[in-house]
């Protein structure tokens, strides 16, 4: 799979980059055929402070087209949210 990741008013660091990838690249193993991945970390000035950080994933596989996107205080939570969101939507499409 390849991944892509992009960020938004938000630098993206070694650690950032590294835990989004082991986040993100396990969900190959519930659908070995996706063939592209997209990830978005933005940040966003907002009143409340728990939806400053999103973060948003794409998945291509086959010509279906997965997505989520997740909102939190921390970008952290924000990554594994999307991420059980994403298993979730795998199953589904399964």
């Amino acid at each position: 799979m390849e991944l892509n990741i992009v960020g938004r008013n938000v630098e993206i660091t070694d650690a950032l980059r590294k835990y989004v990838q082991k986040k993100v690249g396990k969900l190959d193993r519930y659908l070995p055929t996706i063939t592209e991945g997209k990830v978005e970390l933005s940040k966003h000035t907002t009143k409340s402070a728990n939806d400053r950080h999103v973060v948003q994933v794409t998945l291509r596989s086959n010509g279906t087209i997965l997505r989520a996107e997740e909102r939190s205080g921390d970008i952290f939570a924000s990554i594994d949210a999307v991420v059980d969101k994403m298993q979730r939507q795998i199953d589904r499409y399964k």
